[in-house]
């Protein structure tokens, strides 16, 4: 049973559980409320203890039938003034041969995420009991990827001390809780046969909308060994955390990350500037009520080149400028012909991202090259790659010409006017098809394509 399972896990230090209390025929059958065993209060005091235990102190109910884990739907967050209900709740199941699991109820709100553990697979979600797996925009990564970013953001991996042949049930927060005081909860463990997965990453997720979108492919990138610039994350769910690696330079860059990708909107730029201003004017420019979901203090690199790159199975496409890439990025300054030296080096390091294919597909990047090596920016996925001069393949009634000296503002209220007309955009201008241009075009999924200028 369900409660026995639950039991074992505290009695073989498996892990840390919510606090609980069972029961079978009206009488309680397990207890864990901060190690309190008595078994001969009433079922009325046996809650009641467990409400003031709780930090939250409310309570949640899960009824199952002996030989099936499988009961009626999870009754959440209720608390001392249900007292009646929850005692008409657990004698009710009793009638019906349900064995009742009283627990505290642990706020999927606290910033924490709630999940599955699987084989090589991890799946979570914020703001959502391990139940978010059944639910759109869960996160899915392998389980050494995703512990380690879990490591970075709130400074502990999950603590599961179960191997590959166990599907687990878990949630971690910030604060300790449970039984043990600790930050990991396990709610439910099954042994099964063959559970090795292996699943593509794709984002945006309800993780990366959590962290912003910038900031989890960074992570992704630092999670897999590449070179990303030291960053402090600053993020509206959780409290501050860092990744990265150092750059040798003191200068800093100031960079928002929203919670989904909207090329060129938002600020970054070199130097620090005062954060609150900044987020309170940054976030007019979106629709939403909240747009930005972190700011990142990230170090600077003494960029000799910058650009970015698009990273296919079979193909690269590699384009940038001298010196800094912001100016590229939005189309104020053409692409150049990169050094071979530089082209070497970014061509090494597009075929160790592409041993990565299986898990991140189709994606662009951006980099920074100094004197010594290649620092990666930022990442993002592509649904498709067309080729050099097509950003998105379509059979539109008409292609419209868009100059790309009007600028990314521009573009984006075009988009807006042709959305669901069927028509595209051909864009005029020596911009790179990695720009924010070809960024914005990919995203609203509209047929386009490049015309450079001799």
């Amino acid at each position: 049973m369900k409660d026995e399972k639950l039991n074992y896990i505290v009695e073989n230090s498996l892990g840390n559980i919510a606090q609980f209390v069972s029961f079978v025929n009206n009488k309680p059958n397990y207890i864990h409320i901060n190690n309190h065993n008595n078994k001969n209060k009433t079922i009325k005091l046996l809650v009641e203890e467990l409400l003031y235990s709780s930090k939250s102190h409310s309570v949640n109910i899960r009824s199952y039938r002996e030989g099936s884990t499988k009961g009626h739907k999870l009754i959440y967050g209720l608390r001392i003034e249900n007292i009646d209900e929850i005692i008409n709740i657990i004698e009710k199941n009793s009638r019906e041969n349900f064995v009742s699991i009283v627990n505290e109820t642990i706020d999927v709100n606290d910033g924490g995420v709630s999940g599955v553990v699987m084989g090589n697979l991890i799946e979570f979600s914020p703001k959502d009991t391990p139940k978010a797996v059944e639910k759109e925009g869960v996160c899915s990564l392998p389980k050494e990827v995703g512990f380690y970013i879990l490591e970075k953001v709130y400074g502990f991996k999950p603590e599961i001390n179960f191997d590959e042949n166990y599907r687990v049930e878990f949630s971690i927060h910030p604060n300790k809780e449970g039984v043990l005081k600790e930050h990991t909860i396990i709610w439910e463990y099954e042994k099964l046969q063959g559970s090795s997965t292996e699943k593509r990453i794709i984002w945006p997720n309800n993780f990366s909308k959590f962290l912003g979108d910038k900031v989890f492919g960074l992570l992704l990138l630092d999670s897999l060994g590449f070179d990303v610039p030291y960053a402090t994350v600053v993020n509206r769910n959780v409290a501050p955390f860092y990744f990265g690696k150092k750059t040798g330079s003191f200068e800093k860059w100031i960079r928002t990350s929203p919670i989904e990708k909207e090329a060129g909107k938002y600020f970054t730029g070199k130097g620090w500037v005062d954060p609150f201003i900044l987020m309170n004017e940054e976030e007019k420019k979106g629709k939403k009520d909240i747009n930005i979901a972190s700011l990142l203090s990230q170090d600077a690199v003494e960029g000799i080149y910058s650009g970015a790159s698009i990273i296919t199975k079979d193909e690269s496409i590699v384009e940038g400028v001298k010196g800094q890439g912001d100016n590229f990025m939005v189309g104020r300054k053409s692409i150049e012909k990169l050094p071979t030296e530089i082209l070497n080096k970014l061509e090494e390091l597009n075929k160790k991202i592409r041993k990565y294919y299986s898990y991140l597909g189709d994606i662009s990047i951006e980099w920074v090259c100094d004197n010594e090596k290649v620092w990666l920016v930022q990442m993002n996925q592509l649904k498709k790659y067309y080729g050099k001069d097509i950003i998105v393949e379509g059979n539109p009634r008409y292609y419209k010409k868009f100059y790309t000296s009007q600028g990314l503002e521009s573009l984006r209220n075009e988009i807006e006017n042709i959305k669901d007309k069927n028509i595209g955009i051909e864009l005029i201008g020596n911009i790179g098809i990695t720009s924010h241009f070809g960024d914005l075009l990919r995203q609203a999924n509209i047929p386009s394509k490049i015309k450079r200028i001799d």
